[in-house]
């Protein structure tokens, strides 16, 4: 197995940074409010990709939340459910908030790790993930296929980051 190497070109799907923070009017929390700061968030993120939230739905808990409360809204990408993070900053309902997943665009991935293998490995190399948009939970891996001119094959393992690291990339079985 190959040691890991960042991924950078995949860096502006990856998840938005904590501190993404929005205030509540007083009295009370004001969901829909929410819902919609975090759409514009995530919309200016995936204008890169060329993509649009349609919805976010998050939980109304029956009481109102206190400092240090948190739960999962729901963006929803092209039909991929897309995790956003919202914890309560103070008791005044100021929040902050943060994707639990990174966004993939396949054709996107494809090109990048096909440029980065090849120069890794000194020949050309096509790498192929898929079509359309991948949502991978931070942490966690998917796998490419990267082909030689010969048409040998290994599994190219890319592994998404969080939001202060680097999403990495490995060949499976590769020198």
């Amino acid at each position: 197995m190959t040691a890991k190497r960042p991924f950078l070109a995949l860096l502006i799907l990856a998840p938005m940074a904590a501190g993404c923070q929005f205030s509540f009017s007083s009295g009370g929390p004001d969901y829909e409010k929410l819902e919609t700061a975090i759409a514009d968030e995530l919309n200016t993120q995936y204008s890169a990709i060329s993509r649009q939230v349609s919805a976010v739905e998050c939980p109304r808990p029956s009481s109102p939340p206190k400092a240090g409360a948190s739960f999962n809204c729901i963006a929803d990408l092209d039909g991929n459910d897309v995790r956003v993070e919202v914890k309560f900053t103070d008791d005044d309902y100021n929040v902050d908030f943060a994707t639990l997943d990174s966004v993939y665009d396949l054709a996107e991935t494809e090109k990048g790790l096909s440029e980065e293998v090849s120069k890794d490995y000194g020949f050309d190399v096509t790498v192929r993930c898929g079509n359309g948009l991948k949502v991978v939970a931070v942490g966690q891996s998917f796998d490419c296929e990267a082909a030689d001119r010969r048409g040998d094959t290994r599994p190219v393992r890319v592994t998404a980051a969080g939001p202060d690291g680097e999403d990495t990339w490995e060949v499976i079985g590769g020198r």
